[in-house]
């Protein structure tokens, strides 16, 4: 039998007799094993769950935060900056696109323009030069270079030939005025420049600007899976971590890991219920509105562009039959626009708008069709002075002529479009109003959670002590 003699009391003296390279050298090793040591005893395994537990829910609490935090910020960007570039888009087409309307029936008819007219006409060239400075303005936000050079450089053709429009546009009113048949050159040439390369420009601008408004709604709407994953994550390693310590310590509820699983799921229906208010803004209201916005800008574009042909009909010689085709194209887009808008209206969680739009509306382009029927009658049968009077009448004493059934169709459009974006924006606003705190609110929580465990294992490290 081998008996095991106990070690010296001074037995530690022969540590100091180690040679300092060899005392050097064995410290961090000791130390090493001293920790692994009191890892595989019970506190040290609280203490390592501990750790662990801390840095896991710390870090998926602060990169949930740190999500809501950045889509909170794109959603004001989008409200602020996007959305705004993209109506300014639309006021600058349908502005060019009245200036040109008002212009050519300031010119075919007999004397000066009315007071009215002119206030009109410089009202929509001010518009026009306004919303071109906000939407280059709006594209340094862009986060896509060539988006943003591209919608600058279409901002900077229409800039440059806008004071070339409004000069050949005045010198043909002068030039009528004179009696001078080089008048209706000069207001071919700027109409022509007008429709074939600013309302171009311009069109492509506000598609360029609809299309961001419509990829940031659908990047931002999109359900955040990864971070709420990892907020179900930490919930189950505290269930995991509860389940061991009521296994080791055979009592079945600590109140610290109770109340941390009770703030973290907080965080979880917090943000779940942000994501889910936010991806119903997006998704189906905003898209719900929309849809009828769109049709009735475009809508509104070609009834302006129609109604400059009609216009230019009285100098220029052009196709009744071309006409005839465009005008009814015209009506049939008016009268789907004013469908989808009714449509969109049967949605219960509509925003509130006034019911008598959508009648007068309608009621404007059955007087618009039928005083263009009398118009093109007239001109037919070679009767100027009457096809004049339906053109330009603007404030007729008896029955509505061309002239006054279309300002009431375009009043009716614009109204309608801009009871529409207040639609659209109250969706989006929603969805960021529904994102405010959020990010602060998941924080917090998860301090709180990490607080709440080292209060409740410390009780049962104490029993060690």
């Amino acid at each position: 039998m081998t008996v095991t003699t106990p070690p010296p009391s001074d037995a530690w003296l022969d540590d100091l007799a180690l040679h300092p390279q060899q005392r050097a050298s064995s410290g961090p090793i000791r130390a090493a094993r001293r920790l692994a040591d009191f890892v595989i005893t019970t506190p040290g395994k609280m203490l390592a769950m501990m750790l662990v537990l801390t840095v896991a829910v710390g870090a998926i609490g602060f990169a949930q935060s740190q999500s809501m935090s950045k889509r909170q910020h794109a959603l004001d960007v989008l409200v602020q900056t996007t959305e705004p570039m993209n109506h300014s888009a639309h006021v600058l087409l349908t502005s060019l696109s009245q200036a040109d309307t008002v212009a050519t029936t300031g010119f075919v008819q007999a004397g000066l323009m009315t007071p009215d007219e002119v206030k009109a006409y410089l009202a929509s060239i001010d518009q026009a030069v306004i919303a071109a400075s906000d939407i280059y303005e709006g594209a340094s936000e862009l986060t896509r270079p060539e988006d943003q050079e591209r919608i600058q450089n279409l901002v900077r053709s229409i800039q440059r030939d806008l004071p070339l429009y409004v000069a050949f546009m005045e010198r043909a009113k002068v030039n009528q005025r004179l009696g001078n048949p080089v008048g209706v050159s000069y207001m071919s040439e700027a109409s022509g420049m007008m429709r074939e390369r600013m309302i171009t420009s311009a069109n492509t601008l506000f598609a360029l600007t609809q299309r961001q408004v419509a990829v940031e709604m659908v990047r931002l709407n999109a359900p955040q899976w990864v971070p709420l994953s990892g907020l179900v994550a930490a919930l189950l390693l505290l269930a995991g971590a509860q389940w061991w310590l009521w296994r080791l310590t055979r009592r079945r509820f600590n109140r610290g890991f109770v109340a941390a699983t009770g703030l973290l799921f907080l965080a979880l229906v917090w943000a779940s219920a942000s994501n889910f208010a936010t991806w119903a803004s997006g998704h189906q209201g905003f898209e719900t509105v929309s849809r009828p916005w769109d049709s009735l800008t475009a809508s509104r574009i070609e009834a302006q562009q129609m109604r400059t042909s009609e216009t230019l009909a009285l100098v220029l010689r052009s196709s009744e039959q071309d006409m005839s085709v465009h005008f009814s194209s015209t009506v049939y887009s008016v009268d789907q626009a004013l469908r989808d808008y009714e449509q969109a209206l049967s949605d219960d969680d509509f925003p509130s708008s006034d019911p008598s739009l959508i009648p007068r509306a309608k009621q404007a382009v059955e007087d618009w069709t039928s005083t263009h029927e009398k118009f093109t009658e007239d001109l037919a049968m070679g009767d100027y002075d009457a096809a004049l009077y339906q053109a330009t009448a603007i404030d007729p004493d008896g029955d509505p002529t061309a002239a006054s059934a279309f300002n009431a169709v375009d009043s009716s459009l614009a109204a309608l479009i801009d009871q529409a974006r207040d639609a659209m924006r109250t969706y989006l606003v929603q969805g960021l109003n529904a994102m405010t705190m959020v990010s602060t609110g998941v924080l917090l929580a998860t301090f709180g959670a990490i607080i709440a465990v080292w209060l409740g294992i410390r009780p049962r490290l104490q029993e060690y002590l």
